[in-house]
């Protein structure tokens, strides 16, 4: 069913709403285009001038020489190669990642931008100190999110997010790193999500401390920090939500070239929309994870997960008690050539209100990029699978539990199910139809319930839907997504966004079932 077509009371205040939203953010897009355009006009302008100032007034041009004639005075070692790919501004998802040390070096030797004055700023011979920031805009139009369960059927909205952040390092032995934001919804009909507003945020705050010296591998972090573990399955900063999300820890861990080994304790942050936030005290989620680069071009990734829960929740046999949840699990990435594959199996252990824990996922997922065919197409497919509790009354919990996931970006952009009681099948095609600035990305997904008798578990992992008889089926429904993204340049993109669910026969089985949709725009600057 179309998005904006259901709620006929609403429709024309709905499209003023969108016409409005659309106005004010091509207006923003253009002026900041303008500004960073005319911006590195004047740099490459100036280098310009100052390479052509380089030449002596009384030194002529040497002669032209042929190709041939250069070749044959020029020993083999010094022939010219490509061109260099110099360094120049990065902006990770994990903003403390971001490495701006390049500008250390002489003018040329990377590539400038109307940023540089705020980055890498020398105080003194030891102190250093960066700044930066995001700015973030999304409208989304969602119709039937809950399958047409809700009184209001269709929602329109904004998001607004900005972040800033503040970098000091000492040498290279300790670091403060601050970053504060704010996260504001708009217009928005149904009862607003706990990842949508947050007021005022202290984002992160931390302090590294390597106890060994400078330059070495060891390194103590301590404070409010994004944590994020491989490629999200299990652990992420959720960077699609409008808060992020992030932990109050203490983390130990040695980076070298080769390998790497992460452990930390921590507490997820509850957030508090006109509050300062504050961690969860019923929640401790610690572990350890290491990774292996030794291999050129694949990653292998061996972890442990702990968490424990006081919040008296209910589990899948339906006792309430104190939760105890062990997950052990390897992954692997990589690519061969034009394939590229990544998978990962994980089991989980514990007790859940005096019920055991016996769970297990795997997943998997490939492609391969037609790179001498035009837009450099990839045609890609995965599986997921996570087990659901087969019996609610035998006094095991076979339900996998997903942790802090983003599953955004592998169980459909709607966010309808989480990776628990799940069978997933995807295929995709990804394509540049403007090199390295236009992506287009066409996906579809089927979904199914491992276990016809547990339920149906939403994005944050919460049960939904269930017939504990087991007559309801196990097909969930099929997905399609539609994303665009525009690189507009290193700091500017847009992000655009189309998907629908068709409902199947467990949805239409045990309660309304109207299909979703969802279509969002979003616009993002960082600097």
């Amino acid at each position: 069913m179309p998005i904006c077509w259901r709620d006929k009371i609403n429709t024309e205040s709905s499209f003023r709403c969108l016409h409005n939203s659309i106005r004010r953010l091509a207006f923003a897009v253009g002026l900041l285009v303008c500004q960073v355009a005319a911006a590195q006009t004047t740099t490459v302008g100036n280098d310009r001038a100052g390479q052509s100032s380089e030449q002596p007034a009384n030194e002529q041009p040497a002669k032209s020489e042929t190709f041939s004639q250069k070749s044959e005075a020029m020993p083999p070692a010094q022939l010219p190669g490509p061109p260099a790919i110099l360094p120049g501004p990065k902006y990770n998802n994990l903003r403390y990642d971001d490495d701006f040390s390049y500008l250390d070096g002489e003018p040329g030797t990377y590539l400038e931008d109307p940023f540089d004055p705020i980055k890498n700023i020398h105080l003194d011979d030891d102190w250093r100190l960066s700044l930066g920031g995001e700015l973030r805009f999304r409208m989304e139009s969602s119709t039937n999110i809950s399958y047409g369960a809700d009184a209001r059927t269709q929602d329109n909205y904004q998001l607004y997010r900005s972040f800033m952040h503040f970098d000091l390092k000492y040498r290279d032995s300790a670091r403060f790193f601050l970053q504060i934001g704010s996260a504001l919804v708009s217009s928005r009909s149904l009862p607003p999500r706990g990842i949508d507003e947050n007021r005022f945020a202290l984002q992160q705050f931390f302090f590294d401390l390597k106890p060994l010296g400078d330059g070495t591998p060891l390194t103590i972090r301590v404070g409010r920090q994004d944590l994020q573990y491989g490629r999200q399955r299990f652990v992420s900063p959720l960077d699609w939500s409008n808060t992020r999300r992030r932990f109050d820890a203490v983390k130990i861990f040695w980076h070298e070239d080769d390998f790497e080994f992460d452990v930390f304790y921590s507490k997820p942050l509850n957030v508090r929309k006109r509050h300062l936030d504050r961690w969860d005290e019923e929640v401790d989620f610690y572990g350890a994870y290491f990774s292996y680069k030794g291999v050129p071009r694949h990653k292998f990734d061996m972890f442990f997960f702990g968490q424990d829960d006081t919040r008296d929740r209910t589990n899948p046999n339906g006792n309430s008690g104190d939760m105890s949840r062990y997950t052990l699990g390897g992954s692997f990435e990589g690519k061969t050539g034009a394939f590229d594959y990544n998978g990962f199996v994980a089991g989980q252990w514990g007790r859940w209100a005096g019920d055991t824990i016996q769970a297990w996922a795997w997943g998997i997922d490939g492609g391969y990029t037609l790179t001498d065919c035009a837009w450099k197409p990839r045609i890609g497919a995965g599986f997921d699978w996570a087990s659901g509790d087969e019996n609610p009354v035998d006094g095991k919990v076979g339900t996998f539990d997903q942790l802090f996931p983003l599953g955004h970006t592998y169980l459909g952009l709607i966010d309808l199910v989480a990776r628990q009681n799940l069978n997933a099948v995807h295929v995709d095609i990804t394509a540049w139809p403007v090199a390295k600035k236009v992506k287009a990305k066409l996906s579809y997904h089927a979904f199914w319930l491992n276990e016809k008798r547990d339920a149906l578990y939403g994005v944050t992992g919460a049960p939904g839907r269930r017939d504990v008889t087991g007559n309801s089926g196990t097909e969930l429904g099929h997905e399609l997504d539609l994303t665009v993204v525009w690189k507009i340049n290193r700091h500017q993109s847009m992000l655009f966004g189309y998907s629908h669910f068709w409902d199947s026969s467990f949805i239409t089985n045990t309660g309304v079932s109207e299909d979703p949709d969802l279509f969002y725009v979003q616009y993002a600057f960082k600097f």
